[in-house]
Parts: structure tokens; sequence; C-alpha cells
């Protein structure tokens, strides 16, 4: 039951974008390249929030 939820989402998704009408492996393409840039940059926002106490630490050590 669960994998069908999951399946109406993404069906629902492309339904309502220009990916409507496109071959499947296209449509299953974008959503990969998407997912993936889209966890890289949440990655990437969360790692510079845990190291912003070291940078301005080092930026008040090099300050005047």
């Amino acid at each position: 039951m669960e994998n069908l939820e999951h399946m109406d989402v993404l069906t629902v998704i492309i339904k309502n974008t220009a990916l409507n009408g496109m071959p499947k492996w296209y449509q299953a393409l974008t959503l990969s390249l998407f997912a993936i840039i889209a966890t890289v940059a949440i990655t990437m926002y969360f790692k510079i929030g845990f190291q912003a106490s070291e940078m301005s630490e080092m930026a008040m050590r090099f300050g005047y």
C-alpha cells in the first residue's frame, strides 16, 4: 500500500509539470537529477552551518 501512495505522489508531480507526456526514461532521469542536486545543496547548507562557529573563531583570530 505504501508503495502505491508514493507512486501516486510522483504521478501527480509529473502530470502537473512539463514532464507530462515525456518518455519514462526522461522523467526518471530528470527527477533523479533533481533529487541529487537538492540533496547535495541541503547537505552543504548544513555542513556550512555546523562549521560556522569554527569559521567565526578563525576570522576573529586573524582579525586586527
